[in-house]
């Protein structure tokens, strides 16, 4: 099955984890808000445009994925 350019394209873009003022990484929503984990290995990279709302909370940090 060949794969569609817009999710080749999606996958090269560069991916980050949102970490919040207590060193906790974004996991997910879960009942539709937020949910951060100690647990760094439960990290969900996004995309830069995905953050937007996730920045908007008082020290929150974008780490690159290339990073991690």
């Amino acid at each position: 099955m060949a794969r569609s350019y817009q999710s080749y394209k999606a996958s090269k873009e560069e991916q980050f984890i949102v970490l919040n003022q207590n060193g906790q990484v974004f996991a997910g929503l879960k009942e539709g808000y937020p949910n951060y984990s100690d647990d760094w290995s439960e990290a969900k990279p996004l995309s830069i445009n995905n953050t937007a709302i996730l920045l908007r909370e008082k020290g929150t940090e974008l780490i690159s994925e290339n990073k991690f």
